[in-house]
């Protein structure tokens, strides 16, 4: 089937599927699903993960299906979904990545002293601009990639990896002069 053909199709179920049939909505999920689970596994890097996003989101389309206004658009509607359902879930992850490491490394949670370094380097990243901060927090202690961080931040991945690189740039001479004066 040629693209052509694909997107006619899709519009006519769609439409289908707006009033009522069950079997339009059963054949836009086949038809959709493996290019859905490609961009959700994309934006996941998770297997678990991407049948979780996938899952909500057909829910989210399901739902939403009939707010639809122009059928045609149902391709990157559907992608939208997909991509806020993955910020969702990846979000939600690393919130539960930080909780679980900070019961990990400190059962009683009693404070623990910080050792010099470390406190030089959150005190150097507090003094970041906000948006190039979360960037920063993202990557190195989330672990997120430059895709994952774009989609929990809703901006293009040029952006995001341009806020990383500024944020390098602007921490490394603190670091430095910070690094200087301990060793002198």
């Amino acid at each position: 089937m040629t693209h052509t053909q694909n997107a006619i199709l899709s519009e006519y179920l769609v439409l289908d599927a707006q009033s009522g049939s069950k079997d339009a909505l059963s054949q836009l999920v086949e038809m959709w699903t493996p290019r859905l689970t490609h961009r959700a596994y994309r934006l996941t890097g998770d297997h678990d993960g991407t049948r979780e996003v996938l899952q909500e989101s057909w829910i989210g389309i399901a739902k939403g299906l009939r707010s639809l206004r122009d059928p045609s658009h149902f391709g990157g509607w559907a992608y939208r979904i997909v991509q806020f359902k993955a910020a969702d879930w990846i979000k939600q992850r690393t919130k539960d990545r930080s909780l679980t490491s900070r019961l990990h490394e400190n059962p009683q949670n009693t404070p623990e002293p910080t050792p010099d370094n470390a406190h030089v380097i959150r005190t150097a990243i507090g003094h970041l601009d906000p948006r190039l901060r979360e960037v920063v927090y993202l990557f190195y202690m989330d672990n997120c990639t430059i895709d994952q961080i774009a989609v929990v931040l809703r901006i293009p991945p040029g952006t995001a990896k341009t806020r990383l690189v500024r944020a390098r740039s602007q921490l490394k001479p603190i670091l430095e002069r910070t690094l200087e004066r301990s060793t002198s």
